[in-house]
């Protein structure tokens, strides 16, 4: 199985061009089996509710363009898009061949001014055995793992569109390879880690404001970990390809978590800012998603 992960650009803007861009990559790929894009691919990651502009309706226009992709090129294809079901807004991540859209996973603690949140189910099946999908900071909360820890899997995806310090690489670099590495090991199945690059917009709340004093951007770090895997080598910068052979298999070793995270992280951090960010930003969902349903 030749898997592929694409770094996008996350700074190039609208449906029809991105679709142009990305199938451009896809063209350009050695012999892709499967191809993985990032969180929110399709309409590129904005953490602010100018992203509703992009938004599909019920995941028919990502399926059909997601499908035609798929049969051109003879790939499985993982895409993140925008979905507007029922006047609420949904970070999901689907994955089709040129038959059928599989399924979709919904992130479930999406950023609470622009997504509804909730709790979703992380595994989608194909003919290829179960691909367990956690979107960004989903994969680093236990809710993934309940969900996912009894089942058989063939394959963990990654999506993120995940900003950092860029001056802080190994620091990041570092994280991504903690916690992939521990659902790789349980598992031993591929995990694939898949990020945007580009520079973070505007992203509301306390958080927002201290990542953009940091001048954090998104920078890619996409990685496929699978100790077994030989690595593809491609000219295309975007892309990261490893060959390997996928099987269903059991989880065979538990993962510890701090509570409900996985990563141990700032207690203090959590409580006096990420909390009331989520708070806050619940009800900015709520009332501009019932101003806009009004106008």
């Amino acid at each position: 199985m030749r898997i592929f992960a694409l770094e996008l650009n996350n700074d190039i803007k609208g449906l029809e061009q991105r679709k142009k861009y990305i199938e451009s990559l896809i063209s350009q790929l050695p012999s892709p089996d499967i191809v993985f894009l990032p969180e929110l691919a399709l309409c590129s990651y904005m953490a602010s509710q100018a992203i509703w502009q992009y938004a599909d309706k019920e995941g028919q226009d990502t399926a059909a363009w997601a499908m035609a992709i798929a049969e051109k090129y003879h790939i499985y294809l993982g895409v993140g898009y925008l979905d507007e079901e029922n006047g609420d807004y949904y970070n999901h991540y689907l994955i089709a061949d040129k038959t059928r859209v599989y399924g979709s996973v919904t992130k479930c603690e999406g950023e609470s001014a622009v997504f509804k949140r909730g709790w979703f189910d992380h595994m989608i099946s194909t003919p290829l055995g179960n691909i367990a999908v956690g979107i960004c900071y989903d994969a680093k909360r236990k809710h993934l793992y309940d969900v996912i820890k009894d089942e058989t899997l063939s394959l963990i995806v990654f999506p993120h569109g995940s900003p950092a310090d860029p001056k802080k690489a190994d620091q990041e670099i570092a994280l991504n390879d903690e916690f992939c590495s521990l659902y790789q090991k349980a598992f031993h199945v591929p995990v694939v880690y898949v990020n945007s690059v580009g520079k973070l917009e505007y992203m509301p709340g306390i958080m927002g404001k201290m990542m953009q004093k940091a001048h954090f951007m998104m920078n890619g770090r996409s990685k496929i970990y699978d100790p077994i895997a030989r690595p593809i080598f491609c000219s295309l910068k975007e892309a990261v390809g490893a060959e390997t052979e996928i099987s269903p298999k059991k989880r065979c070793a538990d993962i510890p978590f701090y509570g409900k995270d996985l990563i141990q992280g700032n207690w203090l951090f959590r409580f006096f800012i990420l909390n009331p960010d989520v708070r806050y930003g619940v009800k900015q969902y709520q009332a501009n998603k019932d101003r806009g349903r009004e106008s």
